[in-house]
């Protein structure tokens, strides 16, 4: 899968521009390495990482949006600490993107509501279990009830689901863009401030 010349990365605006159009790619095509991004939160002053699915971007917002269980430490932990950072990865590219700024959990609102109706069914079982994230278990066990893992159409009839849905929201003010070469890397940073744009090539 090639996304793009390297060659053809020669300025500013072309690394902002193939970004964009890569993470968007990311959202929809579910075999892109962008669709799944790693999410760095804080857990005091602990940095936690975990693969997240991209459900959302828009770059004139400047936002990212991923879905989880309302009920996750990276919930509480956005919410003590609204500073994240996204890690993509493009290995036949060797492309690496940073997306850093502030994250915000939506779960009993317009933004949970419309985003709950595009889950899909298959996808809502993740939001059935009984038991939240992280709890310790004697077992292997996915805390799903049993009637859920049998008859996956109850999901419609099973209001749990809903209400262990949420939707984080990131609004990024910074990007990270760097290029491994055999010749030597490629790097540059772009800031957003007051709605302008300042980007510069740094030393990798």
């Amino acid at each position: 899968m090639i996304f793009v010349k390297k060659e053809n990365i020669r300025t500013l605006d072309d690394v902002l521009q193939w970004s964009w159009r890569t993470v968007h790619k990311g959202v929809f095509n579910f075999r892109h390495p962008f669709h799944r991004p790693t999410l760095a939160t804080m857990d005091g002053n602990k940095p936690q990482s975990r693969t997240v699915i991209l459900r959302g971007f828009s770059e004139k917002d400047q936002t990212l949006i991923c879905h989880c269980d309302a009920r996750s430490p990276k919930v509480s932990q956005i919410q003590n600490n609204p500073d994240v950072s996204w890690l993509f990865y493009a290995p036949k590219m060797w492309m690496q993107l940073r997306l850093s700024g502030t994250a915000s959990v939506h779960a009993d609102d317009e933004i949970a509501e419309s985003r709950w109706k595009k889950v899909r069914l298959p996808n809502r079982i993740n939001y059935g279990s009984e038991i939240p994230p992280g709890s310790p278990m004697e077992k292997p066990t996915s805390g799903l009830p049993v009637f859920l893992r049998h008859k996956a159409h109850k999901l419609l009839e099973h209001p749990e689901a809903r209400e262990n849905f949420a939707v984080i929201v990131c609004r990024f003010d910074e990007m990270d863009w760097l290029l491994l070469k055999l010749t030597g890397n490629i790097r540059a940073k772009f800031y957003w401030e007051d709605n302008r744009i300042n980007a510069s090539w740094v030393i990798p």
